[in-house]
């Protein structure tokens, strides 16, 4: 139906409140009313309940959270265009950063900024013409599970991403699965959001998190499966996670800093606790 799509995104917060803080208003209605009186007010305070009571249930540790800080982090050194290049992560810095509310330090939660971003869509036939190394979208689904908008915290599946559903109707539209993904960029709200997700994207069991989630397991080039390579929401820059379906066609181009080599298949995974969400996946000319 369209020849041509924008997608953009663009982020002026100081001229309306940041999304960090809680809400200021006179009058508390609706669902708010069951969470705000207790205190429950920023998104941070939101999924830690949920990221809580996942690390409850499935014994999984602080250093699994820390890990993925420390791969953003990482791949920001190599990112110019990343608000934290030049200022790198340690495991001491984490540890000794402040709390924002349990189990996100300082170095969990995503950056809040100003900026932009754009990709361009068009047919596979006009992509083929352009300058760059073609890049195909595989698969695009968007959704949640059962009763996920039910924001006073009653869900009855509590502890999740939202993804259980969702992710195997994209594996299979995009006719491919967890083995063949060859880089991922997750969008972190906050950490725990990583860590649910690519477990409900099947590439890690929720018992195993300990395990998988070391830093470098999500390094580029040679990790297990290399995570947020332009440092992400984390470290690069925040635009509602935009930058990371960018990011994940740099990567099937081959023009990431931070480069994972002989990419076919480059996943998103964006907004998890959110509902609805969504997740992507593109290929190159060989996945078709």
């Amino acid at each position: 139906m369209a020849e041509c799509v924008v997608v953009f995104r663009a982020l002026a917060q100081g001229q309306f409140g940041r999304f960090g803080q809680g809400p200021r208003r006179n009058v508390i209605a609706g669902d708010t009313a069951h969470t705000v009186p207790y205190g429950l007010m920023s998104a941070g305070q939101m999924f830690a309940m949920k990221v809580k009571r996942f690390m409850h249930d499935h014994g999984v540790e602080q250093p699994a959270l820390r890990a993925i800080s420390l791969a953003s982090y990482h791949h920001a050194q190599n990112n110019p265009r990343a608000v934290m290049y030049g200022r790198p992560l340690t495991e001491e810095k984490y540890d000794n950063s402040r709390w924002i509310v349990e189990p996100f330090h300082l170095f969990d939660c995503c950056l809040e900024n100003d900026g932009a971003a754009a990709m361009v869509l068009v047919s596979a036939e006009r992509a083929a013409e352009v300058e760059h190394a073609p890049c195909y979208l595989l698969g695009a689904v968007s959704g949640s599970h059962h009763r996920a908008g039910a924001s006073v915290h009653n869900a009855p599946d509590y502890a999740t991403s939202a993804f259980k559903t969702v992710a195997p109707r994209l594996y299979d539209m995009a006719g491919v699965g967890p083995d063949d993904i060859d880089v991922l960029q997750s969008y972190e709200n906050f950490t725990g959001g990583v860590l649910m997700s690519i477990v409900e994207h099947g590439f890690c069991e929720p018992d195993g998190c300990n395990e998988f989630f070391v830093k470098d397991n999500l390094i580029a080039p040679g990790g297990k499966l290399p995570t947020n390579t332009s440092g992400g929401n984390l470290a690069e820059c925040y635009m509602h996670g935009l930058g990371l379906n960018i990011e994940a066609v740099r990567q099937v181009r081959g023009a990431s800093t931070s480069q994972v080599p002989d990419v076919d298949v480059s996943m998103v995974i964006s907004g998890p606790m959110v509902t609805p969400v969504s997740c992507c996946i593109f290929g190159s000319e060989a996945t078709l």
